[in-house]
């Protein structure tokens, strides 16, 4: 008896097997679904396994960081002293046999009292290069720079090799090439001729054209993007072409902050356009070989047009150039997502995060990619990962909301998130107006734009004039006499708007929906349309979301369902924000609560 039990267990755990195999393998060959959609845990085993490579591949490589440079001169010259230790990074990370640190990571160590072996720790790096500067003025124009360097071996604190550099101001790039070459020498890291010029490089024979320049790098290399920081760098870059006409690197920030204007809507002008195409154009001119310039002209290509094939054949000759640059590969990154190659957008950012393990927006962008294809608990992971690298910063808790939205519709823990937030930020005020409304707390909803500065919210994806959103949760309220007084408002400065900018997608979507809450309905689906047409999501995976989004809005608020169902059973089928639970909390969808369709789409979707 007990053998036939254990023949009948045999026997049920080899169909078992065979029926699992078959419900995995048979729907994926008759292309029915995908591992990636799907088995979620299949792009976790291939992932984990490109991790493993990509670390063993660094191992190989010597690896270093170099430390932010103590600056022993006026607290005004603590950009000089950033501007030297970036400089030595950026010559390295052309030395293929070397792994170095991003100086967005080595930046977190700025005045911090951790050991070298603890910073070693932390970073996985096995050498760390140390230093101070200070900027001597002299009252007859002689300036002198003293600069001191020291190489550590992070495991045991031992020193390999220090020198101090006592010399003229124009001597500074002769510093950062000897320091830059002492570091290869001692690590014994081997070099092709390539390389060695780069490390040799002397960008400009203007002095007064590098401080600026070095000003302006300051202010790029600021923290997220801020209108005031990167019109600095503009400004800074401006004055070092004035000083030298042929001056590269400085063509370069110009190029990549007039490009960041334009993709931003900051300045979608032809004007900011052809700014951006002029300094691309000069430093290609300038420089045609170098790999700095080919990273810029790859992001003009991708910030103003979009155009990802190109923008992908200029960071793959940047990437040649610089092997070990994070910002290459955030920029690669940066053209998967237009593309919607989300698994390639995750890879992509994680191999940036080994050279740059203290940079929060790294595996922001991670959490990110996989709020968007719906691997919601990984999702919240990397959010909390970030947040404990960058507690101050917004971003983090924002994704964090937004992917409890999605996964379960969990208002209660997005709330929590946003209670986090711990400076201001334009999408704040915006999170709680919809946090607020999935409660129907619509009072608590209008209070919250009370605190918004001005009479718009305008971000990345949506620009919505504050009466707009006062009028939808008047509506919620059934006061309708008050939400068509805001609309009214509404029209009319959105109309404005789009006359300045006419091909902005963000006022044709936002104007659509006050149209149709007019009862203006042919006119409506014209404006949501051409918000569509305008940034399609075949062109932008991301981006184009919204103006889907805002289109079912206005079929629904018009009464057309079946068309808005269309546009919702889209976003449910492709890599989005949109999930079951969002929907079914979502006031935007009241209309089709009752809709036998509506219904079917949300039992269809659920779970994925």
């Amino acid at each position: 008896m007990e053998l036939l039990f254990l023949i009948l267990a045999v026997v049920g755990i080899i169909v078992a097997i065979i029926f699992g195999f078959l419900q995995v393998v048979v729907p994926f060959v008759k292309g029915e679904v995908t591992f990636t959609k799907r088995y979620p845990f299949v792009i976790s085993v291939a992932q984990h396994s490109k991790r493993a490579q990509r670390r063993k591949r660094l191992k190989q490589k010597k690896s270093i960081v170099i430390l932010p440079l103590e600056n022993l001169g006026k607290p005004e010259d603590e950009y000089f002293a950033a501007g030297i230790a970036e400089e030595i990074t950026s010559r390295l990370a052309s030395v293929s046999g070397l792994a170095v640190i991003s100086r967005t990571s080595a930046n977190q160590y700025a005045n911090t009292d951790k050991t070298i072996d603890q910073i070693g720790e932390e970073l996985g790096v096995e050498y760390a290069l140390e230093g101070t500067v200070r900027w001597a003025r002299t009252p007859e124009g002689s300036d002198r720079v003293r600069v001191t360097s020291q190489l550590i071996k992070a495991a045991d604190d031992t020193h390999l090799w220090a020198d101090t550099y006592d010399r003229v101001l124009d001597d500074l790039f002769d510093i950062q090439s000897e320091i830059a070459q002492q570091v290869v020498v001692q690590l014994g890291a081997k070099i092709l001729e390539r390389e060695r010029k780069a490390l040799e490089k002397k960008p400009t024979g203007n002095i007064e054209a590098y401080h600026a320049y070095l000003q302006a790098r300051y202010y790029a290399t600021r923290p997220h993007f801020s209108l005031d920081n990167w019109q600095r760098v503009i400004d800074y870059a401006e004055q070092a072409v004035a000083c030298d006409p042929d001056f590269t690197d400085a063509y370069i920030e110009l190029a990549k902050a007039h490009s960041k204007f334009y993709f931003f809507w900051y300045d979608h002008t032809d004007k900011r356009r052809a700014m951006a195409k002029q300094a691309v154009k000069r430093a290609t001119e300038l420089s045609p070989d170098s790999p700095h310039v080919h990273l810029a002209t790859g992001l003009y290509y991708l910030w103003v047009y979009r155009d990802t094939s190109k923008a992908l054949q200029e960071l793959d000759i940047a990437e040649k150039g610089l092997p070990n640059s994070a910002a290459v590969i955030e920029a690669k990154a940066a053209v998967f997502e237009v593309q919607g190659r989300w698994d390639d957008v995750v890879d992509a950012y994680e191999k940036a995060f080994m050279l740059s393990p203290r940079d929060a927006s790294l595996p922001m962008a991670i959490a990110h990619a996989q709020w968007v294809t719906r691997r919601y608990q990984e999702a919240i992971e990397a959010c909390d990962q970030a947040i404990a690298l960058a507690p101050d910063d917004a971003w983090p808790y924002l994704t964090k909301a937004f992917a409890c939205w999605s996964w379960k519709g969990d208002n209660k823990r997005a709330k929590a998130a946003l209670a986090s937030i711990r400076c201001e930020h334009a999408w704040t005020p915006w999170a709680w107006y919809w946090a607020e409304l999935f409660e129907r707390k619509f009072q608590d909803a209008l209070e919250r734009l009370d605190v918004v500065p001005g009479e718009w919210i305008r971000l990345k994806t949506w620009a919505r004039p504050l009466v707009l959103l006062r009028g939808f949760a008047y509506e919620l309220m059934n006061e309708s006499e008050k939400a068509r007084v805001q609309y009214e408002s509404a029209r009319k400065m959105l109309e404005q708007e789009i006359k300045k900018a006419p091909d902005d997608p963000r006022y044709h979507s936002s104007l659509g929906i006050v149209y149709a809450n007019l009862g203006m309905h042919r006119e409506a689906v014209e404006q949501g349309t051409k918000a569509v047409d305008l940034l399609p999501i075949a062109e932008d995976s991301f981006y184009g979301i919204p103006y889907v989004l805002d289109l079912a809005f206005i079929y629904t608020i018009i009464g057309e369902h079946d068309k808005a169902l269309k546009q919702l059973k889209y976003l449910l089928s492709i890599p989005s924000w949109l999930s079951v639970p969002w929907c079914e909390m979502d006031p935007r969808w009241d209309r089709l609560r009752d809709n036998p369709k509506f219904q079917e789409i949300l039992k269809k979707h659920a779970g994925s």
